[in-house]
């Protein structure tokens, strides 16, 4: 047999039932079925797109819902925590504030305690044993140029006094000079060039300062 060559296209044979249903001017049944199938595909397929779209759209905005909602719930829940917690920040500054003050106004009253034993004590024990005196003197000298010329000691007229009543009145080669305008456990040293004045109170000063700086330092 002979192959058929060149483009053809199936042709679909009417059935015996369309036919008897064309020929009475029936509605073709096949056709019928057809169009209410393509019906009920479209309206399955609409009805499946729309609970589909549904469901993905509460999901979807659940879940940006859930986001959103958590990300402000935070912000919010830190405002207010810092807002409940700016007072107590406050509060604490003030306190330590007072604290700080507390410690200094102490130290200060501490200082001012121990300078007027370390005073007190000072004057008793020069009073009670002037000889101590002629140890400054002795070091005051040890910082003077013995070699320009004599040296002259003196000494507050109290301090003189105690000394002489002890029979003291020279510190070595050097005579012993009251000079009233000096308190007690001061001494002034001078020769022809050269001229060394210790006051007690400065050493009692530079002791109180070195007093401070170890109390402040255990703060």
């Amino acid at each position: 047999m002979e192959k058929l060559r060149g483009n053809y296209r199936r042709h679909r044979f009417i059935s015996l039932s369309s036919l008897n249903a064309k020929e009475s001017g029936q509605t073709d049944p096949f056709q019928q079925g057809y169009d209410d199938g393509f019906v009920q595909g479209q309206e399955k397929g609409l009805h499946q797109g729309l609970d589909d779209g549904r469901r993905q759209g509460q999901e979807q905005g659940f879940s940006e819902g859930f986001k959103d909602g958590n990300a402000k719930g935070e912000a919010s829940g830190r405002a207010t925590f810092e807002a409940a917690l700016s007072p107590l920040m406050a509060l604490q500054q003030q306190l330590e504030a007072a604290r700080q003050q507390q410690l200094a106004d102490n130290t200060d009253s501490l200082c001012a305690l121990v300078e007027q034993v370390a005073r007190r004590v000072i004057h008793a024990e020069l009073s009670l044993n002037p000889r101590q005196i002629l140890t400054l003197v002795e070091e005051a000298v040890g910082r003077l140029d013995s070699t320009k010329g004599p040296i002259k000691v003196y000494l507050s007229s109290d301090d003189h006094q105690r000394l002489a009543k002890v029979g003291v009145n020279r510190c070595g080669d050097y005579p012993l000079l009251a000079d009233s305008a000096l308190a007690i456990g001061d001494c002034r040293l001078e020769s022809d060039q050269q001229q060394l004045v210790i006051h007690s109170e400065d050493r009692l000063q530079n002791c109180m300062e070195q007093v401070r700086g170890e109390l402040e330092s255990e703060q």
